[in-house]
């Protein structure tokens, strides 16, 4: 990866009927095109922890089929272990070399039990693995000692953080000197003090110079500009995946915003 690297975790665009709409995928992705690194299909903007198997495939295979030389990184959002294990081997399967979890969906659950869930994944794969550090899904967050011995596992690449406290400047370099990416996962950390590796934001998905930018400037009025989106875009919204829809839409950039929903295909 470039020592800035802006990926996309991507919405996913169905059709009518609730399919997974390959040329809205492909337009999105040409957008994108320019200004970012990669794409991580399935992850939280792209209503991962809805999408039925034969969808979470789908958005798979077409964002490795569309995305050319770019980066991929498959998201897994699922409850338990064992079910993100057996989605990891099967986006190993469909020829991804990367996935990007968070830890089984258990309020409560024990720091070990996590280090635990991402060493069961690492061991039974051969995929790199990308932290992704939230609890609003998970109902739980990593403590720092906990992502430092996740770091320690040989192929934990990268981590995309949206911690509920503020990440202090020492903890990054302390998780870098690990060997770890560190992504911002906040879009209000744009632009910002912060020294990272890259970002990881929605709002690339509508803005993908903006992160560019972001990236390697760290201005007070750029970061103001990105404030203003994330409030004008409802980014802050429990269905902000819906928002970044209906804007993508209104752009002609996607056919359809329909949401994901139980019982679609």
């Amino acid at each position: 990866m470039s020592a800035k690297c802006v990926l996309a975790p991507l919405i996913t665009p169905l059709t009518a009927s609730g399919e997974v709409c390959e040329a809205s995928l492909r337009q999105l992705l040409r957008c994108l095109d320019p200004h970012l690194d990669g794409y991580i299909p399935c992850l939280t903007s792209g209503e991962g922890w809805r999408l039925s198997s034969a969808q979470w495939q789908r958005m798979l295979q077409l964002t490795l089929a569309h995305a050319g030389e770019k980066k991929v990184i498959a998201g897994i959002e699922r409850g338990t272990t064992e079910e993100v294990l057996e989605f990891a081997l099967l986006a190993q399967q469909l020829g991804a070399r990367a996935v990007m979890f968070t830890s089984p969906f258990t309020a409560g659950i024990s720091q070990q039990d996590i280090i635990e869930h991402y060493r069961t994944v690492h061991d039974a794969t051969t995929l790199e693995i990308f932290i992704y550090n939230e609890s609003s899904l998970s109902g739980n967050e990593k403590t720092f000692q906990t992502l430092k011995a996740i770091a320690e596992l040989p192929r934990v690449m990268g981590l995309k953080d949206s911690p509920s406290q503020v990440r202090t400047q020492a903890q990054v370099d302390v998780l870098q000197a690990h060997g770890v990416n560190y992504f911002i996962g906040w879009e209000l950390e744009l632009a910002a003090e912060l020294e990272s590796d890259g970002s990881v934001v929605s709002i690339a998905n509508l803005e993908p110079f903006l992160c560019r930018l972001a990236s390697i400037a760290r201005q007070p009025v750029l970061r103001q500009h990105i404030a203003r989106l994330n409030e004008s875009y409802a980014l802050g919204d429990d269905h902000w995946y819906a928002q970044i829809k209906r804007e993508l839409k209104a752009r002609g950039v996607i056919a359809c915003d329909r949401q994901v929903k139980e019982g679609d295909a």
